[in-house]
């Protein structure tokens, strides 16, 4: 993949030091070491390989704590790298089998350094995608597998890849909380906070089993969760208009 033109500068000629100056999209690769190699020929390259082994790590680590946090449904098993598509970069639409970026993970490497837990978008895709496999192991399957990723991504960070809809995310954050869960898990970096997580994660589970096994029941709810909120929203608008009546 062609990223881009640069010019190498030069510390001077009795110095090995050169710059480039790379994309901006490419400072996470910041600080890391590189393999340089040089394909000398007809055209000269020269490939700079990145070492990517801590966010191989951190693949492994983020599947330990959902593997904790689902464990009352049963066992995951280990994790296995030929179930996922591995990326530098997040890519834009995928089909197969669900992507983890390099990226996303050294960006949440940066951030633990940092002391940094702000529900980024990269912690929130890694483990949507580790969710979505998760969820294949547990027996669900196609838009609710990729909606319980979503979902368990969403509770646990706060935030969402968009996998899922409103209603699916809606009814199991009422689900999850429902359980008894506290309102402030903690970092989804955390074992205990898997481990306060098991019984409402198990329970949002069970919901999804149960629209899996039943479409027309799943249907139903979606209708009656989407004509709710249709009414919600139109008597906050009925209430506006009195308000502002009331002004005249």
């Amino acid at each position: 993949m062609f990223v881009a033109s640069r010019r190498i500068r030069s510390a001077g000629r009795t110095s090995g030091s050169i710059e480039i100056t790379l994309p901006a999209d490419l400072q996470v690769l910041g600080g890391l070491d590189c393999r340089l190699t040089l394909r000398d020929g007809p055209l000269p390259e020269i490939a700079l390989q990145p070492d990517v082994s801590a966010a191989q790590t951190l693949f492994v680590t983020l599947w330990q704590k959902l593997r904790i946090g689902l464990e009352e449904i049963d066992d995951l098993g280990d994790f296995s790298s030929a179930e996922f598509a591995l990326a530098l970069f997040p890519p834009t639409h995928w089909q197969e089998r669900p992507p983890l970026a390099y990226s996303d993970a050294l960006n949440v490497i940066q951030e633990q350094a940092a002391g940094e837990h702000n529900g980024s978008g990269a912690e929130a895709r890694l483990l949507t995608f580790l969710a979505v496999v998760a969820s294949h192991r547990l027996g669900l399957s196609g838009s609710l597998a990729l909606a319980f990723g979503d979902a368990v991504a969403y509770l646990m960070t706060g935030a969402s890849t968009g996998l899922g809809t409103d209603f699916e995310r809606g009814m199991a954050q009422l689900v999850f909380w429902n359980s008894g869960e506290t309102r402030s898990l903690g970092s989804p970096l955390d074992d205990h906070v898997w481990r306060a997580a098991r019984a409402g994660l198990r329970s949002v589970y069970e919901q999804f089993r149960r629209w899996q096994e039943d479409s027309n029941a799943y249907a139903t709810a979606r209708e009656q969760w989407y004509r709710a909120l249709t009414m919600q929203m139109g008597g906050r608008v009925s209430a506006v208009h009195e308000r502002l009546h009331g002004y005249k």
